[in-house]
């Protein structure tokens, strides 16, 4: 037994030597090959040039740039343009080269791996870059998880909207149920004519009507905005925290409830009734995204925002984060709807016009207590008590008809004024019926 155990772990060692000599060895700076220098140049827009100058006593062979961007799982690599020697400098513009796609504000860690001839290897430590607009002096401000990039504002002003911030986006946390936030980024860009190379292009009409203020990236924990507005602040940070509320596991998330959300976290946001923009909507199931003239995404958004409203006002913030919850879990906004409210899509979008038949949707939820909402008992009460009302003047009325001495027909004698048809103004009645059209805010 024991000659077999020995020749096991001879055996072990053995394939464990071979590996070890066959691999190529990662040495540090001093041994085969050794880091000279390394450079970051960025000018905007479109350069972020890395390089690396190495020597080793082989000829270098290969580096390969790894990359990602901050908060990204994913590494990617490229190699950068250098001719074979014991000494070379390879370089590489990240924007240029690689990608398009990197906006301002956009930091990109990244790592080199250097082999030369002889199979040796050596891995640079993990650096990071970022992507900045260099037309402009940056200054910036923290407020809670939001850090605040700015130039050519007044102090004055910028103090005065990031203390009104504080308290928006305590707000945001408490509502998403976020005890710790991620730190999330805005540039805040003070002129349209500055936002023409930053800002995602956009047809010529949505552009030249200047549509869009702002634009968040929630896989980028970042925004791009334009002008010192709290709303806009709000808004957009609104978006990155709603990704971060709901995590990796939640499907894509449909526009109306996002563009829904951050527009209800807009403090200067006013929201209107579903009765006055049902005619003029489409259903919900059409608005997965934001598309459109001008108008009609004005309409989108109008409509997206009174949807959210309906949902948190009627039916309380315990179901909305529920809701949200659920939908973190990786649930469609259907399934999230009937567990939490017990209607989908489509049953939302009826009550939210007030066309749904049948039983009203519930009510909050209470924690922790299943009686039945006040409101709706106090509801019951009131109709059964008018039909009963109702019903007893009918009666008295049929009873006094019957006691009543008979008069001729065409007499309007002891008529009220609102019995009697020369009085009624069909005009006033009317304008009276169109001011009551309720606009909520």
């Amino acid at each position: 037994m024991m000659t077999v155990r020995w020749a096991v772990l001879l055996l072990v060692a053995a394939v464990f030597l071979i590996a070890a000599l066959s691999a190529p060895s990662l040495s540090a700076a001093g041994g085969p090959i050794e880091v000279v220098a390394t450079d970051e140049k960025v000018e905007f827009p479109g350069n972020v040039d890395l390089s690396l100058t190495v020597e080793g006593e082989a000829d270098i062979v290969e580096v390969r740039l790894f990359y990602r961007t901050v908060g990204n799982q994913i590494w990617a690599y490229a190699y950068p343009d250098f001719v074979p020697s014991n000494r070379v400098t390879a370089s590489l513009n990240l924007t240029g080269d690689i990608s398009t796609n990197l906006l301002p504000g956009t930091e990109v860690e990244y790592y080199y791996e250097i082999r030369d001839s002889q199979g040796n290897v050596l891995r640079t430590d993990p650096d990071v870059v970022e992507y900045v607009d260099t037309r402009f002096d940056w200054e910036e401000i923290k407020i809670g998880p939001l850090t605040l990039l700015y130039y050519d504002q007044s102090n004055s002003r910028v103090q005065g909207v990031a203390r009104q911030l504080e308290s928006d986006l305590e707000r945001l946390q408490e509502l998403l149920q976020l005890e710790t936030a991620r730190e999330i980024k805005g540039m805040i860009y003070s002129r349209r004519s500055d936002t023409l190379d930053v800002f995602p292009q956009q047809s010529r009409t949505t552009t030249e009507q200047q549509v869009f203020q702002g634009f968040a990236f929630q896989a980028r924990d970042l925004f791009l905005g334009l002008g010192m507005e709290r709303g806009l602040i709000v808004h957009e940070s609104a978006h990155l925290l709603f990704g971060q509320a709901l995590g990796n596991r939640a499907r894509p998330t449909p526009s109306w409830l996002d563009e829904g959300f951050a527009s209800y976290m807009d403090p200067s946001s006013t929201v209107y009734s579903g009765a006055s923009l049902r005619s003029r909507t489409n259903p919900l199931r059409a608005m997965n995204t934001v598309t459109g003239t001008p108008h009609a995404i004005g309409a989108f958004y109008q409509k997206s925002l009174s949807v959210v409203a309906f949902l948190i006002d009627e039916f309380g913030e315990t179901n909305f984060q529920q809701f949200v919850a659920q939908l973190g879990r990786g649930s469609t906004v259907d399934a999230a709807l009937m567990n939490v409210y017990g209607f989908g899509i489509d049953g939302l979008d009826a009550r939210w016009a007030g066309e749904a038949p049948g039983a009203s949707a519930p009510a909050p939820a209470v924690p922790g207590s299943g009686n039945q909402s006040p409101i709706l008992f106090f509801n019951s009460w009131l109709l059964g008590g008018l039909f009963l009302l109702v019903f007893l003047a009918v009666f008295i009325q049929f009873v006094a008809s019957k006691l009543r001495p008979s008069y001729d027909s065409d007499s309007e004698e002891g008529l009220q004024p609102w019995e009697d048809p020369d009085l009624w103004d069909d005009d006033e009645d009317r304008d009276d019926w169109n001011d009551g059209e309720s606009i909520l805010r």
